[in-house]
């Protein structure tokens, strides 16, 4: 917990830092390397040393987007008293899915790896759709 927690700290100072240059290019750019690792860990989770050393990375790529994903959901809501809670309240939604879906693969005897691969396809998907917004938001403000 503790190198996981870490990893959320250097990822959330990161992630800021990377926003402040290129919010959209560092969302894509945080979930493509969340997909890598998740996929990785699901590999390497024999190995303990790997382990925990993807348990940081983890840490880092799962929170090096939420300085964005704040500053992208409030600039759109113009500021919006509320609007930082969207993103909270779609954090939480995406918990549960995921630990549902993470759930499904274990019960379907997929073994207790497959909650990564899991993860790795929802971040996945949640690298087109931010690759989709990117560029939409791109020719709108054209």
């Amino acid at each position: 917990m503790m190198v996981y927690g870490v990893g959320l700290v250097v990822g959330n100072l990161a992630g800021g830092r990377a926003a402040d240059r290129d919010r959209d290019r560092a969302l894509v750019l945080a979930l493509l390397a969340l997909t890598l690792t998740l996929a990785l860990f699901g590999l390497l989770a024999g190995n303990a040393t790997a382990s925990v050393v993807l348990v940081f990375v983890m840490g880092v790529t799962g929170f090096a987007s939420v300085p964005g994903m704040i500053t992208r959901v409030t600039d759109y809501a113009h500021g919006a008293a509320l609007a930082a809670s969207a993103n909270v309240s779609a954090s939480n939604v995406g918990n549960a899915l995921g630990a549902w879906l993470g759930g499904l693969a274990i019960t379907a005897s997929l073994g207790y790896t497959s909650p990564l691969y899991v993860g790795a396809g929802i971040a996945l998907l949640s690298t087109v759709v931010m690759v989709i917004a990117a560029r939409l938001a791109r020719q709108h403000s054209v």
